[in-house]
């Protein structure tokens, strides 16, 4: 073998060398690259999963607290429902009282309201039956007991109320209405009338 050739078989021999060494080298830094990926890749799926179940849990946490929210909502609903409802049978029932019972209420609503006892009593077309020539005259009577001048009228005009009166005099009125009164006496009212109810 001439020099040629045995410088030719080592130069292929050497590159050949060379050639496993960079090929192993690549292999193992392709290796760590997969490795490294794939550790990336478990690090990012337990991220995912992670915050997948972390949604899971805040999105069934956000339904609870809505569906108690509604819960609360339509208990709160039913209960001032039933409220409403009370000051209507009531109302009704006040509307409802038999003569002697209204006049019973009527009386000291009136000695009450009267300033001068001069005023003009408005009342509505059904009302009217109790406020006879009568009783009105046993109204002024105690007025005038009172101290005051017993001059209370009943008015031509009427109004669309329930039950009660609206007292006049000149252009100042006073509603004494039934239903005006409970209006006003509502917020003192409705506590106790929840407490009635509901135990509150």
């Amino acid at each position: 073998m001439s020099g040629a050739d045995k410088l030719k078989e080592k130069i292929i021999s050497e590159a050949a060398g060379q050639a496993e060494k960079v090929l192993a080298e690549a292999k193992r830094r392709a290796e760590e690259v997969v490795a490294g990926a794939q550790k990336q890749a478990d690090v990012r799926k337990k991220f995912i999963l992670e915050q997948a179940q972390l949604q899971a849990e805040e999105r069934r946490r956000r339904t609870r607290t809505i569906a108690e929210l509604d819960a609360r909502k339509a208990l709160l609903g039913a209960k001032e429902e039933l409220i409403e409802d009370t000051f209507r049978q009531a109302l009704a029932r006040l509307a409802a009282l038999q003569t002697a019972d209204s006049r019973e209420i009527l009386m000291p609503m009136l000695l009450a309201a009267a300033q001068s006892g001069r005023e003009e009593i408005i009342v509505s077309a059904k009302g009217r039956e109790l406020f006879t020539s009568e009783f009105i005259a046993a109204v002024n009577k105690a007025l005038e007991e009172q101290g005051k001048q017993g001059g209370l009228i009943l008015s031509a005009e009427t109004r669309e109320i329930q039950s009660g009166f609206i007292l006049r005099s000149g252009e100042v009125e006073i509603n004494n209405s039934f239903e005006s009164i409970l209006r006003m006496q509502r917020d003192q009212l409705e506590p106790e009338v929840a407490a009635a109810l509901f135990g509150m």
